[in-house]
């Protein structure tokens, strides 16, 4: 009798795991969906209540940073990127999350740090190199404008 206790039991807990993964993955195509529609506080909570499905979920903390990115919360947004770095096998998405929230606040040497460290966790992708080459262009039109300030004035 114990035993097949035991046996049901583990099925319990076996189903309310993948319950909880159901409704993680249907938290999450949610929030997308409100994030596409432009609806960023509905994502928003709909992230939050993802976290609490999933406390080590990267793409709960790279969403809520993305939404933060959106709503100038850069500080925010790169602490949330971080906080998916500690879980996440894809880690050159959020490097080039980083470095992206660096290119929008016109922080282009730590935009280049950040594409850099994506291409080093992953050589293919291709996103990394699209910021990274846009930072650096950035960087150049800034330093062509400054020699010509230069000669101006001198």
């Amino acid at each position: 009798m114990s035993n097949n206790i035991d046996k049901l039991n583990d099925i319990y807990n076996y189903i309310q795991r993948i319950n909880s993964k159901v409704l993680l993955l249907k938290l999450i195509k949610q929030a997308k969906y409100e994030y596409d529609k432009c609806d960023y506080e509905a994502g928003r909570n709909s992230l939050i209540q993802a976290y609490f499905q999933d406390k080590k979920n990267p793409v709960v903390f790279r969403g809520l940073g993305c939404i933060s990115q959106y709503n100038g919360k850069f500080n925010l947004a790169v602490r949330f990127f971080r906080m998916a770095l500690k879980y996440s096998k894809k880690r050159e998405v959020e490097y080039t999350l980083i470095g992206m929230t660096y290119y929008l606040q016109d922080n282009l040497e730590e935009a280049v740090k950040f594409f850099n460290l994506a291409i080093d966790e992953n050589e293919d992708y291709e996103k990394a190199y699209e910021g990274k080459n846009q930072s650096m262009l950035e960087l150049h039109l800034k330093v062509a404008d400054l020699q010509d300030s230069l000669k101006k004035y001198f």
